[in-house]
């Protein structure tokens, strides 16, 4: 393959991935307003949000409180919305990266920016959870579902377990760890560091790992890529908090096959949250819990009937993020120039 066709194929498979992400983003941001739609305008969202809910705010422990339903729901829609808007500055803003992408004087990535990523990920990720049930169908291995109830109370479940399981099974965990790891090195690359200094990169380490840990002079997956920037102790910690979090789901009344689903989807939502930060892993959770069933809803309640439209989409774009994976592996082997065989000198 010449290095033009390979330029412009990777050009071609770059445009219509941008093009699928910022329709996709649309489409979050239709789920939003559908959300609040579907809940606060419809006869059986208005009786579901004047109900009694009840939360149990310590693991573990059987201590509940008694809320209102709607303005639980509200409070979730904020905290949403709050990971939208950080997601669309960091790590560069939407808008500049976007601009950034078609200037043909820098290197293209759809990885800068939160937003602009999250389509890739989460369909790329959805794809790969796909082929795992298949697989895992063909084996034998059941995965399962919960039992269904009341839909605006299964609605408000799946709403508040991106917010609820990443600060459980990501946040927390990973925090207190990263505020640890990061105090302890800070003693030692930056003893002249103020308390107020110290507590600001704690701070930081669990908001943003990365300006935390590039404020105390540590290597960041930024700078130094995925494995460069991540170091072991970090890494012991992802496969923890990963499988953790496959096994609740276990213990949670799904299947067996949903360990492995759960897993795999753990280790992206930390690497999301160390890379970009506090609002990465809620909004990847929040696709999968949020997004596809308040079209459900919608389509049954409200008369839209986007369901389909947003399975398409993201398959599709995982699909094609799959193809783009392999054309780009196939193009960097071919590049390889073999390295030369030595030829023996003879004695004399």
């Amino acid at each position: 393959m010449s290095s033009n066709l390979k330029d412009t194929l990777q050009q071609f498979l770059y445009m219509i991935v941008l093009i699928i992400s910022f329709f996709t983003i649309l489409m979050y941001m239709l789920s939003m307003g559908l959300g609040i739609l579907v809940v606060f305008s419809t006869a059986d969202g208005l009786t579901f949000s004047a109900k009694p809910y009840s939360l149990y705010p310590l693991l573990f422990v059987d201590a509940k409180i008694t809320v209102n339903a709607g303005l639980y729901f509200i409070f979730l829609w904020w905290i949403f919305a709050l990971c939208f808007a950080a997601a669309w500055k960091y790590r560069n803003s939407l808008f500049s990266e976007t601009r950034r992408f078609f200037s043909s004087n820098t290197k293209r990535s759809v990885f800068q920016n939160n937003l602009l990523a999250m389509p890739i990920i989460t369909s790329t990720l959805l794809v790969a959870i796909f082929a795992l049930l298949i697989l895992q169908g063909l084996g034998g291995v059941d995965t399962g579902s919960l039992p269904k109830g009341d839909p605006f109370f299964d609605f408000l479940a799946v709403s508040r377990a991106p917010l609820v399981e990443e600060l459980a099974f990501r946040i927390l965990p990973f925090g207190a760890f990263l505020v640890t790891y990061i105090f302890l090195i800070g003693k030692r690359t930056c003893p002249h560091f103020s308390w107020g200094q110290r507590f600001k990169a704690c701070l930081l380490s669990v908001l943003q790992p990365e300006k935390g840990k590039e404020m105390v002079g540590l290597k960041t997956i930024g700078g130094n890529g995925w494995f460069g920037g991540i170091v072991w102790a970090e890494w012991l910690m992802i496969i923890f908090t990963a499988l953790l979090f496959g096994v609740a789901h276990y213990l949670g009344g799904w299947g067996p096959g949903k360990i492995s689903q759960a897993t795999m989807s753990g280790v992206v939502f930390a690497l999301a949250y160390l890379y970009y930060g506090i609002q990465a892993p809620i909004l990847l959770h929040w696709f999968f819990n949020y997004y596809f069933t308040v079209f459900n809803l919608s389509s049954q309640y409200l008369g839209v009937d986007l369901l389909s439209l947003s399975w398409i989409t993201s398959l599709l774009l995982g699909i094609v993020m799959w193809i783009t994976i392999v054309v780009l592996g196939i193009a960097k082997i071919s590049r390889r120039k073999p390295e030369p065989i030595p030829v023996p000198v003879p004695p004399f």
